[in-house]
């Protein structure tokens, strides 16, 4: 399963399920899903979404934990971070039938990894390594395989290497910088080279994007190296077409594949955003990627690609039934209590919108600019908590406005109602100039 493939890199926000689909339509023999926190999939509750014809997990709040589909299903591999094993195993059982295999993250650098005791941390945990890794070659029907950075010294990275290879994992994939080497630095191929000499199991080479242009270089740093397989991680996010033969597509058509199967798979806003930041050449001339991604409304990204049409088809196909995750939002989301004096806001919107504002142009922000710059004292929010679910308020003079929803923290809460309220009153989600209408004294909403 694992020699003689190229092979899409697990990375955060980037690997949805829109994102490895577009890269199998490319050419990618395996796509590893962005790695998931073992214990948020236990905490999730899978749902099979029939419209959309995918498996969810859902978070509490209602967003997307993991999501899979037929069309990959013996082709993905998940990601797990994890640093205890019964968690592990336990998670691993919970996706290993939707999934080809079951990969354990022992390569983030991140703070958030390092913290909890996951990715790179385990690096120097041989023991807990061992641990993990025999609990779920024991315990899963599927391949598993983990995913390594070296380390300073070469011996210590070949005493973990075949450590590893004698938990019976099926490969290994090995990231050829140290946890503090920088993307930019280049990948050591002569440690990965030993690491295949002195292991029987299949080698995966990573960390060799700034060398990769087509299809060709793949193969080369493959034969060069003798490494089993390659995975490739910047290069795909920069054009998803790298996989294809002989040469990779202009990036605006493989942006084009990418957002056709956003279109089809409902992908959330702030994702779609987040990876077509790295989409180089994808924007017309003058146009920036921030530009286009500040779109608050996504079918105005699908129309800059010549995909509004198709858009609307689809969600006229659709019609107006809601998704499967405001249903499940619905059924934990908090009520508000109707005796009480409170204007309840409505809004078309979930907590991908709004992960998708930030800095000045959240909502909050923009709705305050325009209160002063209509002569009004800004507004007062406040949040209640119920189950870890929480319910943002807004207080404007003597009114009091109310969002319901499910939002997993009080910024998100505070965001929805500020949100919720401009939708109300048609304002424009601009930023405005203060000092100006200061004689205004018409009460909002008349």
């Amino acid at each position: 399963m694992f020699k003689d493939k190229y092979i899409l890199a697990p990375m955060v926000r980037v690997g949805c399920l829109p994102f490895r689909l577009t890269c199998l339509e490319f050419g990618a023999d395996l796509v590893y899903a962005q790695e998931v926190i073992a214990q948020r999939l236990l905490n999730s509750t899978k749902l099979e979404n029939k419209e959309l014809d995918t498996t969810d997990f859902l978070d509490e709040d209602g967003s997307i934990c993991f999501r899979t589909s037929p069309a990959e299903s013996d082709k993905v591999v998940f990601q797990m971070g994890v640093s205890d094993p019964e968690i592990a195993a336990k998670a691993a059982k919970m996706v290993e039938p939707y999934v080809a295999g079951i990969d354990v993250n022992m390569g983030c650098p991140k703070s958030y990894s390092i913290s909890g005791n996951m990715g790179a941390a385990l690096l120097t945990q041989p023991d807990l390594v061992e641990n993990i890794l025999k609990k779920l070659t024991e315990t899963c029907s599927k391949p598993v395989t983990c995913k390594i950075r070296i380390l300073p010294e070469e011996k210590d990275t070949l005493e973990l290497c075949k450590l590893i290879e004698s938990t019976g994992v099926a490969a290994i994939t090995v990231h050829g910088r140290t946890r503090y080497t920088r993307s930019s630095a280049p990948c050591q191929y002569d440690i990965i080279t030993k690491i295949k000499q002195h292991l029987k199991i299949p080698v995966i080479l990573n960390g060799a994007s700034l060398d990769i242009r087509n299809r060709g270089d793949m193969r080369r740093i493959v034969k060069e190296t003798g490494v089993d397989s390659l995975m490739v991680a910047r290069a795909a996010w920069q054009n998803p077409s790298i996989f294809r033969e002989p040469e990779p597509l202009p990036v605006q058509q493989a942006v084009k594949a990418f957002l056709k199967h956003c279109v089809d798979l409902e992908c959330p806003l702030h994702l779609l955003k987040y990876t077509m930041g790295k989409f180089r050449g994808a924007f017309k001339d003058g146009d920036s990627a921030l530009a286009v991604t500040r779109y608050i409304d996504v079918k105005l990204i699908y129309q800059y690609f010549g995909l509004g049409e198709y858009y609307d088809e689809v969600k006229s196909r659709r019609g107006l039934t809601e998704s499967i995750q405001e249903a499940f939002q619905k059924n934990k989301r908090q009520k508000v209590d109707p005796d009480n004096n409170y204007s309840v806001l409505n809004a078309d919107l979930t907590s991908e919108v709004l992960q998708s504002f930030r800095g000045t142009m959240a909502p909050k922000q923009i709705l305050n600019q325009w209160l002063l710059a209509n002569g009004f004292s800004n507004a007062t929010f406040y949040t209640t908590e119920q189950g870890r679910i929480f319910t943002g308020y807004l207080k404007i003079d003597n009114d009091t406005y109310v969002m319901e929803g499910n939002f997993k923290n009080k910024k998100l809460a505070i965001q929805a109602v500020a949100y919720a309220y401009m939708m109300k009153e048609n304002i424009e989600f601009r930023h405005y100039k203060t000092g100006i209408n200061t004689n205004k004294t018409k009460k909002i909403g008349t």
